[in-house]
């Protein structure tokens, strides 16, 4: 009898459910695959970007900011002042919904400048600025 009463209860024990894990998993891949931010190299304006190891060019519509190595600041394929870079940006992100921001800054363009330029687009509204680079 003492046999079957163990038997019984070793039968009973619950197993752990892997249900919750999975689901939580998918979520995290789907997370992560909606976050990603894919950048394209526009080739509309004349800029040696910097190199890097994994450069991944993907096609963009994000709102973008070129600075070419005079450090001419050009938005929309058109050279603007530095005053006029945080109004136009905000408005522009406005228009769109969008918060992140493209800074194609030649190689040759001070670090203080660049630096400069990303606080005039932070003024501007941007709450991610994407970097781009050459391959």
């Amino acid at each position: 009898m003492r046999v079957s009463r163990a038997r019984k209860r070793l039968a009973a024990t619950p197993g752990l459910d892997l249900t919750p894990m999975v689901d939580v998993v998918f979520l995290l891949i789907i997370f992560f695959m909606v976050s990603t931010t894919f950048i394209t190299l526009e080739s509309g304006l004349p800029v040696e970007l910097p190199d890097t190891q994994t450069t991944v060019a993907e096609p963009s519509n994000l709102p973008t900011v070129t600075v070419n190595k005079e450090g001419a600041v050009f938005f929309g394929g058109a050279q603007v002042s530095e005053a006029q870079l945080a109004l136009l940006l905000r408005q522009e992100l406005d228009a769109t919904g969008q918060t992140t921001v493209v800074l194609r800054a030649d190689r040759d363009v001070p670090h203080g400048t660049a630096v400069r330029i990303m606080d005039l687009l932070t003024q501007g509204g941007a709450q991610r600025i994407v970097i781009a680079t050459g391959g």
